[in-house]
Parts: C-alpha cells; sequence; structure tokens
C-alpha cells in the first residue's frame, strides 16, 4: 500500500514539478494561471492533467488544436514517481522516505530546469531546504535517533566546504548554483551518514567526468564546451543515497 500511494503522489508531484520547471525559470507564478495549450494557449481540463495517461490517451496532442504536447513533461512525472517509490522502499520508515522525498522532487526541477536553461534557481533550492530539514528533525526524532540532526548539519558543512573549495580554485569553472545546491545535498547525505556527502559529491564528479568524456569523443562537445553540472551532482547525490553506504562499507573493510 506503501508503494502504491508513493507512485500516485509521485507521479501528482511529478505533473506539478512540470509547472515549476517551466515557469520558475520566466519569473512566472506557479498557482496562476492554469496550465494551458501552448497552441491554442486554451485552459487544461481535467482529462488532460492526469499524470501520463492523459498524455497517453490523448496520443501526445491536444485534444482542441492538436498542438504536439511535448515528452518531456511525462518523463518527469515517471522519473518523480520511480524515485518516491525508490525512497520509500529504500527507508523503512514512512516518515524517513518521506523527507527523502521532498529531496527527489526538489532534485528533479533543478535538474529538469539546468539541462535546459543552465541555472540552478535558488528559490526551489532554498525551499527544498526549508521544507526538507524540518522533515528530517522530525524523523530523526520519530526513529528515535536525534544524533542525525547533527549528522545531516555536519554533511552540509562537508558538502558546502568542499564545492566552495573547488569553486574558489575553479576561478569560475564551477557555477554559484553548484555551490548553494551543496548544503540541500549535504543534509540529507548527513542525516544517514557524514561521509555520505563526500561520497555523493564524488559520484557527481565522477558522472558528470565519464558523460564529459563521451561527448567528446562523440562530437557533440569540445574542452571549452560548459556543461550544466548540476544533473551530475543530482544524480550522484541521489545514488549516494541509496547505495552509497555499500561503498563506504567496502572502502572501510579494505
Amino acid at each position: 500500500m506503501t508503494v502504491a500511494i508513493a507512485a500516485v503522489a509521485g507521479l501528482l508531484i511529478g505533473s506539478f514539478l512540470t509547472v515549476v520547471i517551466d515557469r520558475v525559470p520566466r519569473g512566472a507564478s506557479i498557482v496562476a494561471p492554469g496550465s494551458a495549450c501552448g497552441g491554442c494557449h486554451r485552459q487544461l481540463g481535467p482529462v488532460d492533467l492526469v499524470p501520463v495517461f492523459s498524455w497517453l490517451f490523448l496520443r501526445g496532442k491536444c485534444r482542441r488544436c492538436g498542438a504536439a504536447i511535448g515528452v518531456e513533461s511525462v518523463l518527469v512525472e515517471i522519473v518523480t514517481g520511480a524515485l518516491f517509490v525508490a525512497m520509500m522502499v529504500h527507508f523503512e520508515r514512512p516518515i524517513v522516505g518521506a523527507a527523502h522525498c521532498v529531496l527527489v522532487a526538489g532534485l528533479v526541477a533543478l535538474t529538469a530546469i539546468d539541462l535546459r536553461t543552465k541555472r540552478l534557481p535558488r528559490e526551489i533550492t532554498y525551499t527544498t531546504i526549508v521544507i526538507g530539514a524540518p522533515l528530517l528533525t522530525i524523523a530523526a526524532f520519530m526513529v528515535d535517533e536525534p544524533r542525525r540532526i547533527a549528522t545531516a548539519l555536519l554533511g552540509a558543512v562537508i558538502a558546502t566546504a568542499v564545492m566552495l573549495a573547488l569553486y574558489l580554485i575553479s576561478r569560475g569553472g564551477l557555477g554559484d548554483g553548484d555551490v548553494r545546491l551543496s548544503p540541500l545535498l549535504g543534509l540529507y547525505l548527513g542525516w544517514s551518514n557524514p561521509g555520505l556527502a563526500l561520497v555523493g559529491l564524488f559520484y557527481g564528479f565522477i558522472i558528470g567526468s565519464v558523460v564529459g568524456v563521451v561527448l567528446m569523443i562523440t562530437g557533440r562537445a569540445g574542452r571549452r564546451t560548459a556543461l550544466p553540472f548540476g544533473p551530475f551532482l543530482a544524480v550522484g547525490a541521489l545514488v549516494a543515497v541509496l547505495q552509497g553506504q555499500s561503498f563506504i562499507d567496502v572502502v572501510m573493510a579494505r
């Protein structure tokens, strides 16, 4: 039942995130006006807004004017739903999984926006922290481990210190949005284990390096091509949340 609820909640939140992704970079309200077709500009009804199924039922077209509806929104909904389920399955306590679903929502929105505009809006980063931090605090008390509050703060400090140092060393090669994102990632990773803050960043840099090399080999990017780094940090953090502890255990065992 918990998994089913997580899947539905993830799809619904994912649908809302498509609005956030579209409007926040433009400085538009995410509340009003309601969603409308990009072709005929007519407001969408309930039948048009059911996550994933509306797009499939309408075959990716507006039912009024026939304008094509991009698949990006469906991908956002599916990815959000899948990650919500992953978090609820990974963490035994629902409150812990729910708290991490906030991280998922924030990172999905930031990733999509960074890929599109090469920006990480601070409004989304800070909002995710403001919502996530109290939930992590509540979760720490509900699992009877209040020490996790301190480890979360330590993780945030570690991640911020590392990213700030890299930002200064790179002399602008790393974006300030990436630095602002680091305390959010460190907060969540530190909640489980402060060491995961380093693991998450390590994963992010490795993934980014591999993707960069592949793009250069295929001719899609050059040595001076600027790649948005936020998505790599986001993926690295989520992988660390789900299996980073195993990496630490292997390293410590050696």
